[in-house]
This record gives C-alpha cells, structure tokens and sequence, in this order.
C-alpha cells in the first residue's frame, strides 16, 4: 500500500471527513474490522477482511477520520460477541499457557 493510499480520502461510498479521533465510530459500525496503525504516515487504517473501512490521521496532522458506508445489510454486533471472543481467547490461554510459539505447542 503506498502512502497516497492512505493519505488521500477515499472516494465515493465514503463519509466526509469529520474532526478528531473516530476510533470508537469506526469501530462501531464496522465491529469485526481489525486496526493497523502506520506511526511513521501518522495514520490508522481499518481492515474488514482485505477491504479497507476506516482511515484515520493523528500525530503532526490534523486529527480527522472518515469511514466507508455501511452496506445496506448492515447488522448491529450481536449481543455478547465481545464477551464471548474474550471467554474463548481465555480458554485457549489457559491451555497453550500462553504460548504463542508453534515449537512450545504439543504435537496433534
């Protein structure tokens, strides 16, 4: 990705540009998309999948943010997700012992 595609705003399907931080819009709206940050471009950018959501500028330059359209399909995070994906991140915790190495894992 070159930085004039992250720098520029996006064209059609987008929302304006609006000021200050958007982490928490963003994230409500496109609830499964995952962050990158980029320190050196002073930029976030959130990822749905392979497709870019939100992009978000901090540091040196303004703060603004602007997000994609959600599709006409769009659902709410369902009740609990968040709750869940955590049980779930904290069973797999509590039988790896944390590790995160394939060579600590036990064989299949």
């Amino acid at each position: 990705m070159r930085d004039s595609e992250l720098t520029e705003r996006p064209g059609r399907g987008w929302t304006r540009w609006q000021e200050g931080a958007g982490e928490y819009d963003i994230e409500r709206v496109w609830w499964q998309a995952k962050v990158l940050h980029f320190p050196k471009l002073n930029v976030s950018v959130w990822f749905d999948g392979s497709e870019r959501v939100g992009l978000e500028h901090w540091g040196y330059r303004d703060a603004k943010w602007c997000m994609k359209n959600p599709p006409a399909d769009w659902q709410p995070m369902p009740a609990g997700y968040r709750q869940e994906a955590e049980r779930a991140w904290l069973r797999w915790h509590a039988a790896t012992g944390g590790r995160q190495d394939a060579r600590d894992a036990s064989p299949v």
